[in-house]
């Protein structure tokens, strides 16, 4: 079934967000690289949520405020990396995770099966953020 292929997925999707955080408290990877790896990461994520949104927004002919509204994960995730120190980053791209299922359970017509899936994505993608912003804080 689609829905079983798309959790397997979603859950495969999770594997950097996990893995990045022990990486660097392993010492397998640098914690520079770490940072860098995990914030572009979460902001690619960031932007294919916005993309779920866009598809709805036009397949289900929804307001062109769901459009506009659809752009902006990517914008975010993009200026946070590019204009913020790992810390802001970290926390703007969590609390970017927060508003969009937020607004998915506003606006988007959701399986249960999906709904729940999307908890516990972002439950976890919020969990390894924490972590994270505990390195961050760890290493100044």
């Amino acid at each position: 079934m689609l829905n079983e292929h798309a959790k397997s997925l979603g859950y495969l999707g999770l594997l950097p967000f996990i893995a990045i955080p022990f990486y660097i408290i392993w010492g397998n990877i640098s914690y520079f690289e770490g940072i860098s790896f995990y914030t572009q990461y979460s902001a690619i994520i960031l932007s294919f949520l916005g993309g779920i949104l866009w598809y709805d927004g036009i397949l289900n002919k929804k307001p062109k405020r769901q459009i506009y509204f659809a752009m902006l994960p990517s914008l975010v995730g993009w200026f946070s990396l590019i204009l913020m120190p790992p810390l802001v980053t970290l926390c703007v791209l969590s609390i970017a995770f927060i508003l969009v299922i937020a607004y998915e359970f506003k606006a988007l017509v959701m399986d249960p099966w999906y709904r729940s899936l999307r908890i516990r994505l972002t439950a976890i993608t919020l969990v390894g953020h924490g972590m994270m912003i505990w390195l961050v804080l760890k290493s100044a």
